[in-house]
């Protein structure tokens, strides 16, 4: 299968695969796909806070939560943390059951592509090489 995410596959093997399930899903169970670049989101935020020194867990550890963290909106854009607001809604949409189109599972794997090519660029040991999105 052709990915956008084999940056990913050497150090975060387990992010690769989640989202490269939600890749292949995304126009045909776009619902899923969504589910899973929540899903994907929320385990990448565990690892950061659980690897960068200067982030630290708030006392409660729900996705909005993590997001909105001022810990965590120091480190990011503020453009990066509106489109993972949308990750995060569009999943959670798509785990109480609301439809899920196409193109918003599309919107969830390129917003979800950016932060995780930005973790890759700043947090692992070898120099990633990350491509450009592929619709």
């Amino acid at each position: 299968m052709t990915t956008n995410f084999t940056f990913l596959k050497q150090e975060f093997p387990s992010l690769y695969e989640e989202i490269t399930e939600a890749e292949l899903h995304t126009f045909t169970a776009p619902r899923y796909a969504a589910l899973l670049c929540r899903s994907t989101l929320e385990k990448t935020l565990f690892w950061l806070y659980k690897n960068d020194e200067d982030l630290e867990f708030p006392y409660d550890i729900k996705l909005a939560s993590l997001l909105l963290n001022d810990d965590f909106k120091r480190i990011i854009k503020p453009s990066m943390s509106v489109e993972l607001d949308i990750v995060r809604r569009f999943g959670n949409d798509a785990a109480h059951g609301k439809k899920i189109r196409a193109l918003e599972a599309l919107q969830c794997l390129k917003n979800t592509f950016r932060f995780l090519s930005w973790v890759s660029k700043y947090y692992s040991e070898n120099d990633p090489d990350i491509p450009e999105f592929r619709e």
